[in-house]
């Protein structure tokens, strides 16, 4: 017998072997601790599925981002939360100094934008306190912020300018510790040539809460083996 064929049927015999002993081994209910981590599992997967992005770069009106006020001005907008990354993107694009733009999401939708541009070249913040943006943000019963800021690239061929600077990092973290106090989400972009990297995410506990799909697992978890299998299997694949 061909000798390819013979460590084929090996392997299929061994991984056969020991999928059985799995399934043996895992006809149990899940545990407290199990159910606790299959639960926050399904929460992290359906937390991405929401904040999920187009990628691609797209355009903006020219004319609002020649109006766009340097010392700040809020605008109402609609724009469905998937496209906006990249629409704040093309909004910094080009742009010579750093600008920031705070948007407010609820329901998947970008209602409301805050922008205004740095003191100068190198830095950027918002003029809007973080606690007067909490404070917006539930009157409006917003779900998340999203902020953004640009840095310009003074030689694209050699430089890359995506990264968040140490600065970046801390404020976030500030802003999140803040944002989460209030139940809001927040996210974190850094905006170069029209495109857009996110580089901090924390969300808060109201926000697709853990309880909720703990009590989905625990409804069927201990009910049937078959039940039992099919979450040990969830909790690994």
């Amino acid at each position: 017998m061909d000798p390819a064929l013979i460590a084929i049927i090996i392997f299929l015999g061994i991984f056969g072997f020991l999928f059985l002993v799995f399934i043996l081994t895992h006809l149990r209910p899940l545990t407290f601790e199990e159910v606790r981590k299959l639960g926050a599992k399904r929460r992290n997967r359906e937390i991405g599925i929401y904040f999920s992005f187009e990628k691609r770069e797209t355009s903006v009106n020219k004319n609002f981002k020649k109006r766009m006020k340097p010392t700040g001005k809020f605008y109402k907008i609609n724009k469905s939360l998937k496209e906006f990354p990249s629409i704040a993107a093309a909004l910094l694009k080009y742009k010579k100094h750093e600008w920031c733009i705070t948007a407010f999401e609820k329901d998947k939708n970008v209602f409301l934008i805050w922008l205004n541009k740095g003191k100068d070249r190198k830095s950027v913040s918002s003029l809007i306190p973080i606690e007067q943006i909490a404070e917006i943000a539930n009157q409006n019963c917003a779900i998340s912020i999203l902020t953004f800021h640009n840095h310009p690239n003074p030689d694209p061929s050699y430089l890359n300018c995506t990264n968040p600077s140490q600065q970046d990092l801390q404020s976030a973290k500030y802003r999140s510790s803040v944002l989460n106090r209030h139940n809001l989400n927040l996210l974190s972009f850094v905006c170069e040539r029209g495109r857009h990297f996110r580089y901090y995410f924390s969300s808060s506990d109201a926000f697709l809460p853990l309880p909720r799909f703990i009590e989905a697992i625990n409804e069927v978890n201990g009910k049937s083996k078959s039940k039992n299998l099919s979450l040990h299997l969830e909790r690994f694949f």
